[in-house]
């Protein structure tokens, strides 16, 4: 098959697509796995993308539905199944067409594969989408299917190719860089601002847009990293999940900033943050925490026995927005009736796009969340440590502080006057002049 080229195979009853773009794998892989990244240029010209889910890992599925923008035609609505994941290589989903109740329209399954190859200075995509038999091609091909797949990767092109510019479209694309962790998982960063290193570690459920306020706030006087953690953005994910390996990437973006670096995170980025402090030792020059939810005590009823198997397997059967509940009512306390009104805002259907964090999370906070004293023996950190609490906060957060201070040696135990603890994110300013205070003096 030639580059760019589009083939009817009817002996294999397939259709082979290819593009070549001059643009890295990784940021081609993004446009294909990311959610808001592949609305803006799935579907014919004049089309428009909806996703409703996309869970890239086997078994996960891709939930769409494209419309032309002049009504002049009916949505089409498609569930994609994953069967193969290989991280920036390869793609493979059995796809089939819904109806508007989300159900198999009995048309059948057609799977897909997409490879991603480099090609020195580029990638080329490669799609091969298989039909049952000739006459489904020959639907396909009258429908002119393929002409609207190559329409789409047209449009990925001027995406990619575009002249730099402040199009959101265009920054989504390319305002992150990448690192190679030891088990060769590519690890999305940004990094700006000028001065002393600090990494911002982000919560369970959101990438590194999450912490884009504190982030700005603190590049003032620091070179700021913030970063997807795997599972999340742009960033890879191979499974099975280990807790270890998100010590690994923070230690690539350390050598990223040259060597060593301070973190800081916020509520359950802090078991992270302070498993990573203690792992790499003399590469964190400081730790600023806000508002870790450590439990140690009877103050608040302790994580639900048994939380990271349910929400594994909440996950493994689809049931993705009933993680998120799980999470908000089980884990924070949030009062059942709440949440019809929660669901109504965009960070909803975020945090239903990272739920599988949710268990990946609590494997890092076990042993944390229990009601009971923190282990004396996890975390051996030499550089200084600024616990921050909120001034509005809850008496369980201030308990956690100061049972931390009571087992590492270098804790200074700061309040935020009038915050709570959504602080780091809402209120980055004061946040990050605390941090400025701590760190820099």
């Amino acid at each position: 098959m030639p580059p760019d080229g589009i083939v009817v195979d009817r002996s294999a009853n397939t259709l082979h697509i290819s593009r070549t773009y001059p643009a890295a794998v990784e940021r081609v892989w993004r446009a294909w796995t990311d959610a808001e990244a592949i609305t803006r240029w799935w579907g014919p010209e004049g089309w428009a993308a909806t996703v409703y889910e996309m869970d890239v890992r086997p078994g996960g599925r891709w939930r769409f539905e494209i419309a032309p923008a002049d009504a002049s035609a009916a949505p089409v609505r498609s569930i994609a199944t994953y069967t193969t994941v290989v991280d920036h290589r390869e793609l493979a989903y059995d796809d089939v067409f819904a109806d508007a109740a989300w159900q198999p329209d009995g048309s059948g399954t057609f799977p897909t594969s997409v490879t991603f190859t480099s090609t020195g200075n580029g990638c080329t995509v490669s799609v091969a989408a298989r039909f049952p038999d000739g006459q489904a091609l020959q639907r396909a091909v009258e429908l002119q299917m393929a002409d609207g797949y190559a329409e789409a990767l047209d449009r990925l092109g001027n995406l990619l190719d575009g002249p730099s510019s402040t199009s959101e479209g265009e920054t989504l694309m390319s305002e992150l860089s990448t690192v190679t962790s030891a088990d060769g998982t590519t690890i999305a960063y940004r990094m700006t601002g000028s001065g002393p290193a600090i990494i911002v570690v982000s919560n369970v459920a959101e990438d590194h847009t999450g912490v884009a306020g504190v982030a700005e706030a603190l590049s003032k006087d620091f070179t700021v990293i913030s970063f997807d953690r795997r599972g999340r953005g742009a960033s890879g994910d191979p499974q099975p999940y280990d807790p270890a390996r998100e010590i690994d990437d923070i230690a690539a973006l350390i050598e990223v900033a040259g060597g060593s670096t301070a973190l800081a995170g916020g509520s359950g980025g802090c078991g992270l943050t302070l498993d990573a402090a203690s792992a790499l030792g003399d590469k964190v020059t400081g730790l600023y925490l806000y508002e870790p939810p450590f439990i140690v005590d009877d103050s608040r009823s302790p994580a639900p026995a048994g939380y990271v198997e349910h929400q594994e397997a909440l996950v493994a059967a689809g049931r993705r927005s009933e993680a998120v509940e799980y999470f908000m009512t089980e884990m924070i306390g949030v009062p059942a009736e709440y949440l019809p009104a929660m669901k109504q805002d965009p960070s909803w259907e975020t945090m239903v796009k990272y739920a599988h964090t949710y268990a990946y999370d609590g494997q890092i906070m076990r042993g944390l969340q229990d009601g009971k004293p923190l282990p004396a023996d996890r975390w051996s950190i030499e550089a200084p440590i600024a616990v921050a609490v909120g001034g509005n906060g809850e008496a369980f957060i201030r308990a956690g502080a100061g049972a931390l201070a009571a087992i590492l040696p270098n804790v200074t135990v700061l309040t935020l006057a009038g915050q709570d603890h959504s602080a780091f994110w809402m209120a980055p300013e004061p946040v990050a002049e605390q941090v400025r205070a701590f760190l820099l003096g």
